[in-house]
């Protein structure tokens, strides 16, 4: 019988090649893209940003940001360039303004497991870059109109651009980790250009951290090198040699080496053309206030009450990288043991160093976000991705006791998940009040508050059937397990709890109404705000409001120019009060999100009107 010869390209093996690439397509189309336009946007950052971008499409100006007609200096343009796009492909709304953060998202994934299989194996990569696409905090910036995913990606690839050369590819000269760096001028040019595109993303972070992190690891490398060479050399003290790898001499060696002028002369050519036509544009003052405010000022001090311990990036990574951060302890166990080390030293150096410096800078600093280090999750990904694969060859009896640990905390975090709403929610005591009612949580959000139990059925089914297949010994089915676990949460969470959430947004719909509303009526400056600041609302209302802090400002802005509508908390009676002295009646009531409580939308005597929702 004659043998039948497939194409290339439809082989079994060529088939299996190009299988996890198309598993991460799947999932990241699964978790990330859909119903990815479905929820409003949610103050603040997406409020901000998508009101940026909306005003940049109605000028139809790619250069300069404003927000509420007025310059925004918080970030570059990339961000805003991918909303525009999206403006023009999908029409001027969420999913428009989100697309580009998702795509970006999928990119990071695949190129996580591109280079865990460059550093460690094909089985490392697949689930590094799943444990990143089924994680908590990524899946919410990377479905959020905000600059995070886009940084992130840009940072990746310049380090998957150096590793290139710094992991020789099988078939290529090897290294085996202690020879010297040797890195090509036409790598470092590429290496440079991605970390431009992270400057037009999110600003000088973005060159700033990647040329750490090589630039540490470039200098490790030559003084091992070293120590290697003359180790052996008995005229040479520890306290001889620390002095050397530690001399301006050293350093500024280990500087050269990574072809400073290519990086100026990459990024300036890259990011340089907006920053001037900016700086033209707006007369200096957006590098004034981006450089100085945006950047020293919250590295200095704590800005929009964003403050936190020494400790808060551990906690926010803990969280972030949920579930896969069930095993943390036993994967930095795994991580830090000598024996990993001897295996990829250099790989093991990169990520450690990477991390290092993302957690601890951003220690350091005065304001700290939990999204400020989402381009380190890669990193710890892969350190993830690198214990969870060493799972069928696992041993020990303390191996063994970690996994009995990891999956009966998971399944008990789980059962605290599912019931932790209803303990919250349930009434109790004489007055039967819940304990959200203390915290003045508004009880139609505690309806939906009931459905977070739904979060914690993956883990409890996870947690039970890998406690199973442990027991029967089935230890190459644990990681499955886990993953099909994780994506299942993931997809409660965006397909259910995030709906049922979005339905409650007060401030979308009030200024959805207002918008509605004012249809026709050609005043400027005719809806002002007092003491509810929601970025959101310019977008939802497509016009300018008046953001003011006391009664008095609005009071004198009246006398000049009174506005058609105010919207007030219902919590300041005083100022309600006060200006039903000054023309102005109570038109309407929306409900306040997430708190109880009502926002109060006075209207003018010679313009009443009840708003429709």
């Amino acid at each position: 019988m004659m043998a039948l010869n497939l194409p290339v390209y439809l082989r079994r093996d060529q088939v299996f090649h190009f299988g996890p690439w198309v598993m991460l397509c799947l999932a990241s189309v699964a978790v990330l893209f859909w119903n990815l336009g479905n929820s409003r946007f949610w103050d603040q950052d997406e409020g901000y940003y998508a009101s940026v971008a909306s005003e940049m499409f109605s000028r139809g100006d790619w250069i300069v940001p404003t927000f509420n007609q007025e310059l925004f200096a918080h970030k570059p343009p990339m961000m805003y360039w991918g909303m525009l796009a999206g403006f023009e492909v999908f029409g001027r709304n969420e999913l428009g303004a989100r697309w580009m953060s998702a795509f970006f998202g999928t990119l990071t994934v695949l190129l996580t497991y591109w280079l865990g299989k460059r550093m460690f194996d094909a089985n490392t990569g697949l689930l590094a870059s799943l444990a990143l696409a089924t994680s908590l905090m990524f899946t919410v910036v990377a479905r959020s109109a905000t600059a995070d995913v886009h940084l992130a990606f840009f940072v990746l690839l310049s380090i998957c651009i150096w590793s290139r050369d710094a992991f020789p590819a099988t078939g290529e000269s090897q290294s085996d980790g202690r020879s010297a760096l040797r890195i090509r001028w036409s790598t470092w040019i590429a290496v440079y250009a991605a970390m431009g595109f992270a400057v037009l993303s999110k600003g000088p972070i973005g060159v700033a951290f990647p040329v750490t992190i090589l630039g540490i690891v470039h200098w490790w490398e030559r003084v091992s090198c070293q120590w290697n060479q003359h180790r052996g050399m008995a005229s040479i003290s520890r306290k001889q040699w620390l002095m050397h790898v530690l001399s301006p001499r050293e350093m500024a060696s280990s500087i050269v080496a990574m072809r400073p002028v290519t990086a100026v002369v990459a990024i300036t050519l890259i990011a340089g053309p907006w920053f001037l036509a900016m700086q033209r544009q707006t007369e200096g003052a957006f590098l004034s206030e981006f450089l100085g405010v945006h950047h020293l000022n919250r590295f200095s001090q704590p800005m929009d009450n964003h403050s936190g311990p020494f400790y808060y990036y551990i906690i926010a990574c803990l969280v972030g990288l949920y579930p896969w951060t069930a095993f943390a302890l036993p994967t930095a166990i795994a991580w830090l043991r000598k024996s990993a080390w001897n295996e990829s030293r250099r790989a093991h150096l990169l990520l450690s160093v990477w991390v290092v410096v993302y957690l601890g800078v951003f220690s350091m600093a005065s304001t700290k976000l939990p999204n400020y280090v989402i381009p380190a999750y890669p990193a710890l990904a892969l350190i993830i991705g690198s214990y969870f694969s060493s799972w069928e060859g696992l041993q020990s009896p303390w191996e063994k006791r970690w996994l009995w640990i990891g999956w009966v905390g998971l399944a008990l975090i789980g059962l605290v998940i599912s019931i932790g709403p209803a303990v919250f929610t349930t009434p109790f005591g004489a007055n039967q009040t819940t304990l959200l009612d203390q915290l003045r949580i508004d009880s139609a959000m505690q309806s939906t508050i009931r459905w977070v139990s739904l979060f914690g059925v993956p883990l409890i089914a996870g947690g039970i059937v890998g406690c199973i297949l442990l027991a029967k010994g089935r230890d190459y089915l644990l990681a499955r397990c886990f993953i099909f676990s994780s994506l299942a949460m993931m997809l409660i969470f965006w397909q259910v709890l995030v709906p049922l959430a979005d339905q409650h947004q007060t401030p979308q719909d009030l200024a959805t109404a207002i918008r509605d509303n004012q249809q026709g009526v050609e005043i400027a400056g005719s809806i002002a705000v007092l003491n509810y600041f929601r970025p959101s609302m310019v977008y939802y209302t497509g016009q300018r409001i008046q953001f003011f802090n006391s009664i008095e400002e609005i009071v004198e802005r009246s006398k000049l120019d009174p506005p058609s509508v105010i919207v007030v908390p219902e919590q300041r009676i005083q100022e309600i009060h006060e200006l039903t002295k000054h023309r102005y009646t109570i038109s309407d009531e929306f409900p306040e999100f997430p708190r109880r409580g009502k926002i109060v939308v006075l209207s003018r005597n010679d313009h009443p009107a009840k708003l429709s929702r």
